[in-house]
């Protein structure tokens, strides 16, 4: 089959769309993509350049695709590292035979024009919730990823090309939601702190040490809720959540507390609290993506009230 390559442009929207949903259909918490969604979550953000998103055509028809992402010149999170990203890498079952990735792979590579390159990575721009609490399109909670448990195959070809796993740890966790109890407060009133709740209509507005909850805001309309622990108007601890696609999963994006208030329960307070409130909201699972390494605390928070590990994430780079 003869194939040829192109960078993007706006006239290919609906072919490159039609080829997502073909390619990542059965993917965990895969949802169709829509064209207004691809633009407004990839394109028009001000980081998109359209030269990194390759494509292959056979025809009129997109069969494989990649997407090189520079680092970018204003990092869209203090917590984001200038790197060199390839977001996803997919080809059609009917042209993975002829090296259509190792082609589209070199590409990419071309694109970015040196190393490291991180493949899938947490921080990877447009494809998880830096932007926005909105549900990724496949994957875990936080990321578009690669599944150590799912993608054998995938890890094992980009090992033939260069790409290594590292930093393991990251995991997605499962808790059942059901005879979830109120608990008691640990003594917030007594360092005058207390629980407000915040959502995307009442966003916190107050001084904070974590830069999410002013970046999520008013998350352009769409839905969250949370709970922030406030000593006046300085958030000191927040929880924070947003339904997934099934309408019966809660997913907890973030969990923290300043570290001058750990030890004395009441980072447990607050994810009980949230818990009870999703709960409430007549959620019946909750759902939350951790590093084992590199949150043990939250790890074992959550490991203690029931949550399962349900897949683990893999880190990818080529140096």
């Amino acid at each position: 089959m003869s194939v040829s390559f192109s960078t993007f442009q706006p006239a290919d929207l609906p072919a490159l769309v039609a080829f997502l949903n073909r390619v990542l259909a059965g993917h965990r918490h895969w949802a169709p993509i829509t064209e207004a969604d691809f633009v407004e979550r990839v394109i028009q953000q001000p980081a998109f350049d359209p030269k990194g998103l390759i494509l292959a055509w056979h025809a009129d028809e997109v069969v494989g695709g990649a997407h090189a992402i520079k680092p970018l010149d204003v990092p869209i999170s203090p917590m984001q590292e200038p790197r060199h990203h390839i977001a996803w890498l997919a080809v059609t079952p009917e042209h993975r035979a002829a090296r259509l990735g190792e082609r589209l792979l070199t590409a990419a590579e071309n694109y970015l024009y040196y190393c490291p390159v991180y493949f899938a990575a947490q921080t990877t721009p447009f494809y998880g919730i830096i932007e926005k609490l909105w549900v990724p399109w496949y994957g875990s909670t936080e990321r578009m990823g690669v599944s150590a448990t799912h993608d054998k195959e995938l890890v094992e070809w980009l090992g033939r090309r260069g790409y290594q796993v590292i930093h393991p740890g990251d995991v997605s966790l499962v808790a059942d939601l059901h005879s979830r109890e109120r608990p008691a407060d640990p003594g917030l009133a007594k360092r005058s702190l207390r629980v407000a709740p915040i959502n995307e209509r009442s966003p916190w507005t107050g001084d904070e040490p974590f830069y999410h909850l002013r970046s999520w805001g008013q998350n352009s309309g769409r839905q969250y809720q949370g709970l922030v622990v406030a000593d006046g108007d300085r958030a000191v601890g927040s929880a924070v959540w947003y339904p997934l696609p099934d309408g019966l999963t809660a997913a907890l994006a973030w969990i923290g507390l300043e570290r001058q208030y750990r030890g004395l329960r009441f980072g447990s307070y607050l994810l009980d609290r949230a818990l009870v409130e999703m709960a409430n909201r007549g959620y019946l699972y909750v759902e939350v993506h951790l590093h084992m390494k590199d949150s043990p605390e939250t790890f074992a928070m959550c490991r203690h009230r029931g949550f399962q590990v349900i897949d683990y994430w893999v880190n990818l780079v080529k140096t």
